[in-house]
């Protein structure tokens, strides 16, 4: 079993570690004696935030006083049989507390080390970065209406606990050709920018700038969310065919100007307004069911709750929690952690006596 130590908090990190927890790797996560500042964070369920148990399953807690020596001596013992470390302080932190790449390589030459930070090295380094804040200076907010508005899920810590994930597998793979570990540097600013896609290749190869933000797609028409009777359905029609099944189902004309997707996408003001006429005549079932029939790409604007709500949702539970099935089939499920509730157990493991816990306890180094 894979032995990750997780100096990580808020989102992007934990939501990191709980990928590999969920995968069977042994994630033990450090936590200052007032614990991730999400513990704090509303909603709480019998006093314990649903935020962090979101983003803490499957791991266990361990409480350090890096402020103390003996608490970082604490956790480069941790680290010297640990297999990787994940943190996402700001650049330079883990430095400061003797918990650096080399420090702690110097006595684990096959750890795996993985920085996850806003915006790296260099004149922001010091600038804090949440997801806000990244989605803004990354692009993305601005394609999302005017005034800028972020995506609903925190989509750039999201995304940076994936390739830190990522990070993570290929670094083992490596590994096992050479028997050493390395350093690998997430900045989230660079996740984000990568989730541009075809905005920035547009920008970066051909120097065209996003159209104004909306729900259509700038390369594929129709490709829009859709006034229905009671509501609005999804309909992308990425390539000819499926535009003669909507065509068909919805008894549009067969005009010129609509046969070609660079014509569709041309006129799509147009287009979509005919949609639209024809849509508002019935409900958004209706209609969902008979373009899926037809083999139209389709679907309704469900609310977060009548998503989850939904047949095809699938659930896990631990413990008390309940979460939306993670995409890989979960291998552990072992329940959020309470603050503390595994330093004994870990410290345990590391050949520390009752007697020694108890006096590193006592001198407020661990709780």
């Amino acid at each position: 079993m894979y032995r990750v130590l997780d100096f990580t908090r808020v989102l992007a990190g934990p939501w990191a570690t709980q990928v590999l927890g969920d995968q069977g790797f042994d994630v033990v996560k450090i936590e200052a004696p007032g614990g991730d500042e999400t513990r704090a964070f509303l909603p709480l369920v019998e006093g314990e935030s649903v935020y962090f148990a979101c983003t803490n399953r499957n791991k266990r807690s361990v409480v350090l006083d890096l402020k103390q020596p003996d608490g970082v001596a604490l956790a480069r013992r941790l680290a010297a049989t640990a297999d990787v470390v994940i943190e996402n302080f700001r650049p330079g932190v883990m430095d400061r507390l003797g918990l650096s790449y080399e420090a702690l390589a110097a006595d684990n030459p096959g750890l795996i080390y993985v920085g996850i930070s806003a915006f790296g090295g260099g004149a922001w380094a010091d600038r804090a970065g949440y997801d806000l804040v990244v989605q803004s200076v990354g692009g993305i907010a601005a394609l999302t209406g005017e005034p800028p508005r972020k995506a609903g899920p925190s989509i750039a810590d999201l995304a940076s606990a994936q390739v830190a994930v990522q990070g993570v597998l290929f670094a083992l793979l490596e590994r096992g050709k050479t028997g050493r570990g390395k350093r690998v540097d997430i900045r989230m600013i660079d996740v984000a920018h990568h989730l541009l896609a075809f905005y920035a290749s547009a920008w970066l190869n051909a120097g065209q700038a996003p159209p104004p933000p909306s729900n259509r797609h700038p390369s594929i028409a129709p490709y829009n969310l859709y006034r229905c009777a009671d509501g609005w359905l999804a309909i992308c029609c990425a390539n000819d065919g499926l535009w003669e099944k909507l065509r068909a189902v919805l008894a549009l004309p067969a005009d010129p100007a609509w046969a070609t997707i660079q014509g569709r996408v041309g006129s799509r003001d147009r287009l979509d307004a005919a949609i639209d006429a024809v849509l508002a005549h019935d409900t958004t079932v209706a209609w969902e069911a008979r373009l899926a029939a037809a083999g139209v790409p389709c679907g309704p604007a469900l609310s977060v709750q009548d998503s989850l709500d939904h047949p095809l949702a699938a659930r896990i539970t631990t413990g008390s929690w309940a979460f939306p099935a993670p995409p890989l089939p979960a291998v552990s499920l072992r329940p959020p952690p309470r603050l503390g509730q595994h330093t004994d157990e870990v410290l345990g493991e590391t050949g520390l006596s009752a007697v020694e816990i108890g006096q590193l306890r006592a001198r407020g180094v661990i709780g």
